[in-house]
């Protein structure tokens, strides 16, 4: 199950990566990974973490949440115009994990 969820977020961060015109290197540049890792990311072998999640954010201004969740409606402006707000951006997150690990345990 979760490498397919690592599948899916790494063809979101393909996406992404092309569509800001950005190589392997420079995404790995951008979650402090090497580029061998950053591949294996995309191709969803590795997942991401929130630090490479927070990353995304502060560095390319990509929702967090359209990472986990490719709900159209919060990607492909990257970031909605609404989140100028670090901490409210973080607790959607937080509370998108909290729910996904409810559902887990049901």
């Amino acid at each position: 199950m979760v490498y397919v969820e690592n599948e899916l977020i790494g063809k979101r961060l393909k996406r992404i990566r092309r569509d800001l015109g950005m190589d392997y290197p420079d995404m790995a540049d951008v979650l402090e990974i090497s580029d061998g890792h950053y591949r294996k990311i995309e191709r969803g072998v590795y997942g991401l973490d929130v630090k490479k999640l927070m990353l995304l954010y502060s560095k390319l201004q990509v929702d967090p949440l359209y990472i986990l969740t490719g709900n159209p409606s919060r990607g492909l402006r990257y970031l909605p115009g609404n989140y100028s707000d670090r901490d409210t951006l973080v607790c959607e997150l937080l509370d998108y994990c909290k729910n996904q690990l409810s559902e887990k345990e049901e």
